[in-house]
């Protein structure tokens, strides 16, 4: 099983959503950014890392969410998000073909991939966003 995180980028009460290339595992879908933890990474680290690779902006931590598991059926993962906010830079898109801040109620009309709406039906993970941005 591959240990993956995602960032859960919220201001105010809008979270960020990334499109997939058409060319990607999962084509032209919505996701979390993130990606793969490395050897003698921790979450955390993977995460600041991976936004700042994929997004060119520098993110700050706020909290661990409950991670969740998913198999693609060429590859099984275990999805850990972080809700996070962004620190400074402005959005460079250098692993996705979009970017947008959406409403947490508008999350579940997006085409999400698997891991990542299942990451949002979790009850301790949606106890989470309430906290942060709100219904």
């Amino acid at each position: 099983m591959i240990e993956v995180t995602c960032a859960l980028i919220c201001r105010d009460t809008k979270i960020l959503v990334a499109q997939n290339h058409p060319t990607s595992d999962h084509p032209l879908q919505w996701e979390f950014p993130g990606g793969k933890i490395q050897e003698n990474e921790t979450s955390a680290q993977c995460i600041v890392r991976e936004i700042k690779e994929e997004l060119e902006i520098k993110i700050t931590v706020l909290e661990k969410m409950q991670a969740v598991e998913h198999d693609y059926g060429h590859k099984a993962i275990r999805l850990i998000p972080l809700l996070c906010r962004i620190e400074s830079g402005a959005i460079k898109l250098n692993d996705h073909a979009a970017v947008k801040w959406i409403d947490a109620g508008e999350l579940k009309t997006l085409d999400l991939a698997a891991a990542d709406r299942i990451l949002l039906e979790n009850e301790m993970n949606q106890k989470v966003l309430k906290k942060y941005i709100g219904e």
